[in-house]
């Protein structure tokens, strides 16, 4: 593991409800490093959304104030950018701005020449305007193809950073054969599982969430982000296909769900706390993943699969080849009807010993292990970093 470094991390909001693989790479990291976390803004230009007016406002009020101390080796640190990247004035106000709150962050906290690193390409510029001992990019998403972003101006913020990056990680094999066209130190990094967390689900008698008493069985279960990767045609096919199902989605509603109104057996239960869901995982029957297949979801290796595996249940998924590579222990569907049939065979074919089998196979699975091996690719090609 990285030992004794100082690290600038771009990363998802720090208090963000869920509880990503920027968090959890960064709160082992900072175990025996320490870490300014700065909370970056998305890529996106806002809407006149409540939502997005509130972080707005949140954002300036925290962009003066300095780093905060959350941890025993994190600092929090939420510095002001322009959101509307395909305008010229608004990159040259960003690359000056970005880089002299980051350096008044450093100097707060005493970093001198710390390891940037980065998860957000829009946050790029930074390579070339705060001193830094190497550059790590780690890549979760195609990010040209989010909904909502400038793909042209994205791209050309990502080339910067992989160019000047020591090394890079993609969290998916077609991410990493991408990126690696411009990096040559590219490597592919699956994601890891708080495998105790979810497991629980497992082997602890949790009780069932106030919500799902009383719920019609089997219970099809989905947490994350109800975002426009979700495929709701697809969840109203398979709610009409089988009534006596029900169907649960956890997690904030970013969408228009009014169309599942009249499909009584769908149930939208908003957020919830990362500790809240081994109990509702706990009271699913089996687990899906009911995402379009566009090119962010192409690219993408869904972190909840292995959560769902951690925790005992069958996961029936579309054909994402991440997905895929699992095969024995997840249920891949190529379209609506061969969906529906690995639904009712993964209720079908569950038993004690195949939630053990999948609980035991993300015992492999975990974080840190995962992190030890990005700490020992970035100790080989950061100049004058160790790994202990």
């Amino acid at each position: 593991m990285l030992r004794n470094q100082d690290i600038v991390y771009i990363g998802n909001d720090w208090f963000a409800d869920n509880r990503t693989s920027s968090h959890q790479i960064a709160r082992l990291l900072s175990r025996h490093n320490r870490l300014v976390y700065v909370e970056a803004a998305g890529q996106r230009a806002p809407t006149a959304s409540k939502r997005d007016l509130a972080k707005i406002v949140s954002k300036l009020k925290k962009a003066w104030a300095d780093p905060v101390r959350v941890a025993d080796n994190v600092h929090v640190y939420s510095p002001l950018i322009v959101p509307f990247h395909r305008f010229a004035l608004a990159r040259r106000i960003n690359r000056i701005a970005l880089g002299a709150s980051i350096r008044r962050a450093c100097r707060k906290v005493g970093f001198e020449r710390p390891i940037l690193w980065i998860i957000l390409p829009h946050y790029s510029t930074i390579v070339d305007t705060v001193p830094h001992k190497g550059v790590v990019y780690y890549v979760v998403d195609e990010y040209s193809a989010m909904p909502g972003v400038d793909p042209d101006r994205i791209r050309a913020m990502e080339d910067l950073v992989l160019r000047k990056a020591d090394v890079v990680f993609a969290i998916s094999e077609q991410l990493a054969a991408s990126k690696g066209r411009v990096n040559a130190h590219t490597y592919f990094s699956p994601h890891g599982v708080e495998t105790a967390h979810f497991a629980r689900a497992h082997t602890e008698a949790l009780p069932p969430p106030r919500e799902l008493e009383g719920i019609a069985r089997p219970v099809v279960g989905f947490f994350g982000l109800i975002e426009d990767w979700i495929d709701f045609d697809l969840l109203e096919y398979l709610a009409r296909a089988r009534p006596h199902y029900s169907f649960v989605m956890v997690g904030r509603v970013a969408r228009d769900i009014a169309r599942f109104a009249k499909v009584p057996n769908v149930l939208f239960l908003g957020k919830k706390s990362y500790e809240e869901i081994p109990s509702f995982l706990r009271a699913f029957d089996v687990c899906h993943i009911p995402f379009k297949l566009n090119d962010v979801i192409l690219h993408s290796s869904p972190l909840k699969l292995k959560e769902y595996l951690a925790g005992g249940k069958p996961v029936v998924s579309v054909a994402i080849d991440e997905v895929k590579k699992l095969d024995g222990l997840a249920y891949v569907a190529g379209d609506y009807p061969g969906y529906l049939a690995a639904l009712d065979l993964a209720l079908a074919e569950d038993s004690p010993d195949r939630a053990a089998l999948r609980v035991r196979a993300m015992e492999r699975e975990s974080w840190e292990s995962k992190v030890e091996t990005i700490s020992a690719r970035v100790a080989a090609h950061v100049p004058g970093v160790r790994n202990e």
